[in-house]
């Protein structure tokens, strides 16, 4: 008997059951039975069958994915960004070639495909770390905004729209973080409608907001601003309390907590700190239970790659208001040395979900957002090439589901998964 049949047949009015009847039925590929019981009403019966089924387990959903695309990089691929950088609707990838001082640009075909772009890679940009993208010239085109690690500089590159890009007058500009940046975001914070980047200043607990003059360069001193201890990795911005206006994310490794500046629109920030598990890395941001509330994923690394004892995932559930709560079960398990991490609808049901690469495993974790929580889809780990730093996620083949597309260091390559 189907669930649903079951459910309707105790609904209908109220005929006594004999002792020792039993019901049964399926779920999937279970199939559960009622116990044996003396006389009771069916709607009483009902009532039971429905809160039985709330407790039951879940079976994991399968995710799976195609045989890799490889697109060669540059030496030492860090961070990668997925973003439409030539106007023609579909996302195209952005890649930080950490020692090979440059931005490898492809451009994707909608269909799963991609091209390297005219005049990648991209030089003249020193140890990139980070990528974000906005228009800071004003003139439509995309732009990327570049930190460069180990160095108290960021860059500039400004788009001609069919991907290509140049440095912008002035850049790389230096700047004044402690002791050099590692991640970057990008958002109007004082409502001038003109980009603004944040970057960290992680060794005097503070971000660092350059306020943009809206043709490529930005004022020459910033505004600091406290949060908690080392916001090691890294910086992101999304509007968290439903006011239209941006905020600013960071998670800070000592301190064990995520710091989020709640903007007014007028270039302050009201701070909130959320504690977490210990080893707060990197964060990605997305509605991971369907309540229309943007919540934080953090992966938890110790930033050392012999030290296991830190790895894990946590999910802090956001109310819309700015506050959060940590997921029960935080942290889950991942593999070995999860820097960072990034949202997606994988499984094209409308929630985002989270992928986590483990550099020192060679694998990818995923985890599937629902309205009750994440669950490890079944299959993850996945196994990928040698040294999976960064990924990130966009429906690459327009399917409606979010494909992946992963950095590894050690082979000098992107991985392109597409979603089945």
């Amino acid at each position: 008997m189907s669930l649903r049949a079951a459910v309707s047949t105790l609904k209908e009015k109220p005929v006594m059951l004999n002792l020792f009847q039993h019901l049964s039925f399926s779920l999937g590929r279970r199939t559960y039975s009622l116990p044996s019981m003396s006389v009771v009403h069916r709607p009483f019966l009902a009532f039971c069958l429905l809160s039985f089924l709330l407790c039951a387990p879940v079976p994991a959903q399968t995710v799976s994915f195609r045989d890799p695309i490889h697109l060669p990089t540059g030496n030492h691929p860090g961070h990668i960004t997925a973003a439409d950088i030539n106007h023609d609707g579909y996302p195209d990838l952005l890649i930080a070639n950490a020692d090979g001082a440059s931005i490898t640009v492809y451009l994707g075909d909608g269909k799963g495909g991609f091209t390297q772009a005219k005049g990648s890679p991209v030089t003249g940009v020193e140890h990139p770390c980070d990528i974000a993208v906005g228009d800071f010239n004003s003139n439509g085109n995309p732009d990327l905004a570049v930190p460069s690690h180990g160095l108290k500089l960021v860059s500039i590159l400004l788009g001609d729209g069919k991907g290509g890009f140049t440095l912008a007058p002035g850049s790389p500009m230096a700047v004044e973080s402690n002791p050099h940046p590692h991640g970057i975001a990008v958002a109007d914070f004082n409502g001038d409608k003109k980009l603004d980047i944040v970057i960290d200043s992680w060794a005097e607990n503070k971000l660092l907001v350059l306020y943009g003059n809206g043709d490529g360069t930005f004022a020459p001193k910033g505004v600091k601003f406290d949060v908690g201890k080392w916001p090691y990795q890294r910086v992101r911005s999304a509007d968290m309390n439903g006011d239209g206006i941006p905020d600013i994310i960071t998670s800070n490794i000592t301190s064990s907590s995520v710091t989020v500046l709640l903007g007014n629109g007028k270039g302050g920030f009201d701070r909130k700190d959320t504690p977490v598990p210990d080893a707060p890395f990197g964060i990605a941001i997305g509605d991971f239970n369907g309540d229309h509330h943007p919540d934080v994923a953090v992966c938890h690394y110790s930033g050392q790659g012999f030290d296991a004892s830190k790895d894990g995932l946590s999910v802090l559930w956001g109310n819309g208001k700015g506050n959060f709560t940590l997921e029960k079960g935080s942290p889950f398990h991942v593999g070995h040395y999860p820097s960072m991490v990034a949202a997606g609808d994988i499984n094209g049901d409308g929630i985002a979900d989270i992928a986590v690469p483990n550099n020192m495993d060679n694998t990818i974790s995923v985890f599937l957002g629902g309205k009750n929580g994440i669950k490890e889809a079944k299959g993850s780990p996945f196994h990928v090439g040698r040294g999976p730093e960064s990924i990130a996620l966009a429906d690459f083949n327009r399917d409606g589901k979010a494909d992946l597309a992963v950095t590894d260091l050690d082979d000098n390559e992107v991985l392109v998964f597409i979603t089945k």
